[in-house]
């Protein structure tokens, strides 16, 4: 009985450490080098920094980094939104995010809250017709 209470409350607490954020998207791919290609060009046209926090293609994790955090761990690729919002470009692994078809590199040009990412879409259109927002839950809570 005591297990199902601590897990209920662990369920509970990784439920809540969950955030809504919106990602503005010009590039879906299933190859790393097309949405690097992307990446860059999208850098150039909308004049917001190219950054890819580390993360590079991985076969079988999709993006992963050598970094290693404060805490003296290596926590591998952690998704756009836990702690990086605003306009910049990145790739991001779109297995990562809770509702997005598995699999694929992706192209951000914004990420936050919805109201914030909706003001960056009418300049990202001028140069991509095809952008669009995507939203989903991120995992903010402790990583250890």
């Amino acid at each position: 009985m005591l297990f199902l209470i601590f897990l209920g409350t662990s369920l509970n607490a990784q439920e809540d450490a969950m955030v809504k954020r919106s990602f503005l998207i010009i590039q879906s791919t299933k190859s790393y080098n097309a949405a690097l290609r992307k990446a860059q060009l999208a850098s150039n046209k909308l004049g917001l920094t190219l950054n890819l926090n580390g993360n590079y293609a991985d076969k079988e994790e999709g993006l992963t980094n050598n970094e290693i955090c404060d805490c003296g761990v290596k926590h591998g690729y952690i998704p756009r939104g836990r702690y990086d919002n605003g306009d910049y470009i990145s790739i991001e692994y779109s297995s990562a995010f809770d509702s997005f078809t598995e699999g694929y590199y992706i192209v951000v040009v914004s990420s936050g809250n919805r109201e914030n990412v909706e003001k960056s879409l009418p300049k990202t259109k001028e140069h991509y017709k095809d952008a669009y927002i995507k939203d989903s839950k991120v995992y903010v809570g402790c990583m250890h």
